[in-house]
């Protein structure tokens, strides 16, 4: 049965110092930016030093430590989220988000107009973020209305639909993005489940945009400052800047979405492949002589701070496997199993134990590591080398750099996200300088632009690495784990406690991006990600879908869906609000449902 197990405590003050620095972390946030109407960046901050100060951690200095995690999470995704804000604005002012909008309409027809608008938001909404996506589509959705006369609120509903999805679902939308950094999850494979979740969630939005079509009557009224693309723009344009627009073709337009998605992908398809081929798994022929490397292991175990007694007493371990490595009853295949099974052991590694055995500067150092988010294949080819030095008579030398091995170490650079991005990012600009002719000062200032939207975001997420790095210090997850069992539950928990914290925080402070930043810091923090039977990008989608419930007014989406499509607010709150948690709830329900029946683990 999916449940919480509620486990006793006898040492009460294990879990009560970290819960209330965790408390009165969170509340520093929400106070900081509801009462207080304080930027997002200040209030995170602030509160990973409060938590930093409460928990002891960096002495008389926390600040330190709370500068240094907030670049380590500003390392990982500063440079795609510059470039992801580049190729949106660029995407704009090129012509290339309206040829992409235009294709998809011609594909579906007038007839089928909002199904157009939903798919071109949502691919636009991947690389481009929610506001300038809707600020494109909102012309179309004005001019489709005055040639229908009807239907404008399920124009302007499929437009925010598609757009919302996979601003909160794929990568490289910095909400989305940094919930993968943070659970250790693959981008490409985050990429891939967004979409395969985000598709079933759209159609399930777009049935209710028809239904709340039928049931409200809204007239399309004037915006200002609301321009429309048309002949006089075009014309308008080429006053200024001495030269006739050039038409960008579909195929150059969609280069910059399709770029980074199909170089990702490759490059994690490569790596699947040769993670699968797992070669750092012992095999009967790379021991030398089972029955003595057995005898070794079993009665050396009995003394303390010996490789044996690590080994033995693994916590990867079954009872059922602990007795394959020290009965002398155990089959072969008993005790390789149970063997192989404790070098995916994080901890197995303890220098005092290991101090007889001359290791390598380098396999020290990754021993050493923090491997909160290393893959298990990677975890296994570490301590095999361990065990190699350690048994050189019994146990052989794998060969880890097979050719798949080999073509996914070369796919690795050119599938790297902010590699790719880079990529896609010149693409864009030298459209934009080859459609409107721009100067190279008229380039720099349009990149200057957009790199000036997309710093506030590298900050904010930033700071909430920061906040979620100093929660996970604090021991916060310990203090959990030892109330809440988690084991047995299947993770459908973990998925459904990811969606609820991700939905408080989002109707409290606003912004989808910040609740999916923090809601992802204290799951990370709750429960050990690599443990859960399904891929971590199910549990990505499952934070992402809460953080698009309860969007009201103090989130600037509902600003901007109100002001560009000229709605009132109780207009928005009738039709916006309630398509979002349609959206946010289906999106649980799909996540649930494909990581039950595909976990892809």
């Amino acid at each position: 049965m999916d449940t919480f197990g509620i486990l006793a405590v006898t040492d009460t003050s294990s879990i009560v110092w970290p819960l209330l620095a965790a408390v009165a972390g969170v509340a520093t946030v929400l106070g900081l930016m509801l009462v207080f109407r304080v930027n997002a960046f200040l209030a995170l901050i602030a509160a990973a030093m409060v938590v930093a100060l409460m928990a002891g951690i960096g002495g008389l200095d926390p600040m330190k430590d709370v500068g240094a995690a907030l670049g380590s999470t500003a390392g990982s995704i500063a440079i795609l989220i510059a470039m992801a804000s580049i190729v949106g604005k660029c995407m704009l002012d090129n012509g290339s988000a309206d040829a992409i909008v235009t294709a998809a309409i011609k594909i579906t027809g007038q007839k089928r107009a909002p199904l157009g608008l939903m798919g071109s938001g949502f691919l636009l909404a991947i690389p481009v973020f929610f506001d300038t996506v809707f600020y494109l589509l909102v012309p179309l959705a004005r001019s489709l209305y005055q040639r229908t006369g009807k239907d404008y609120v399920l124009y302007v509903m499929a437009i925010a639909c598609g757009g919302a999805v996979t601003h909160t679902l794929v990568p490289p939308t910095p909400g989305p993005l940094l919930v993968a950094a943070t659970l250790g999850a693959d981008v490409g494979m985050v990429m891939v489940i967004g979409i395969f979740v985000g598709i079933p969630v759209s159609a399930a939005g777009l049935v209710f945009c028809n239904f709340m079509n039928r049931r409200v009557n809204i007239p399309m009224r004037p915006v200002a400052g609301m321009r429309v693309d048309s002949p006089e723009n075009d014309a308008e344009d080429a006053a200024q800047t001495g030269h006739a627009p050039r038409k960008v073709p579909l195929w150059l337009a969609l280069a910059p979405v399709l770029l980074p998605v199909i170089m990702i992908t490759a490059s994690t398809l490569a790596t699947t492949f040769a993670d699968g081929e797992d070669r750092a798994k012992i095999a009967a022929a790379e021991v030398t002589n089972q029955t003595d490397f057995a005898n070794q292991i079993r009665t050396a175990s009995a003394q303390a701070d010996s490789p044996e007694s690590r080994i033995v007493n693994s916590s990867k371990l079954s009872a059922q496997q602990r007795t394959g490595l020290t009965d002398a009853q155990a089959t072969p295949d008993q005790f390789l199993e149970a063997l192989n099974r404790a070098l995916l052991d994080a901890k197995l590694f303890d220098p005092a134990a290991f101090r007889e055995v001359a290791i390598p500067e380098k396999l020290r150092s990754n021993l050493l590591a923090d491997h909160l988010r290393t893959k298990p294949v990677d975890m296994r080819r570490i301590n095999r080398e361990l065990l190699e030095l350690t048994y050189p008579k019994w146990l052989a030398k794998h060969q880890w750099d097979s050719p798949m091995r080999l073509w996914a170490d070369r796919l690795s650079g050119l599938g790297n996200a902010s590699f790719a991005l880079s990529l896609s990012a010149i693409i864009a600009i030298a459209t934009l300088a080859w459609a409107k002719q721009r100067s190279l000062q008229a380039l720099a200032g349009d990149i200057e632009e957009s790199l000036m939207s997309g710093g506030l975001i590298i900050l904010i997420t930033a700071a909430g690495g920061a906040f979620g790095t100093m929660l996970q210090r604090a021991k916060i997850s310990e203090a959990i784990q030892s109330m809440i069992d988690l084991q047995g539950s299947g993770g459908i928990t973990v998925m459904v406690l990811g969606f609820v914290i991700a939905a408080l925080l989002k109707v409290a402070q606003g912004s989808s991006t910040v609740a999916m930043i923090i809601g992802s810091s204290m799951v990370a923090a709750m429960v050990n990600v690599e443990a859960l039977p399904y891929h971590a990008g199910y549990l990505v989608t499952s934070i992402g879908g809460g953080s698009l419930i309860g969007s009201w007014m103090n989130d600037s989406g509902f600003w901007v869906y109100a002001k560009m499509g000229g709605l009132t607010e109780s207009e928005s709150l009738k039709t916006w609000t309630p398509l979002l948690i349609v959206l946010g709830s289906t999106t649980l329900a799909v996540s649930v449902v494909l990581a039950t029946l595909l976990p892809l683990k």
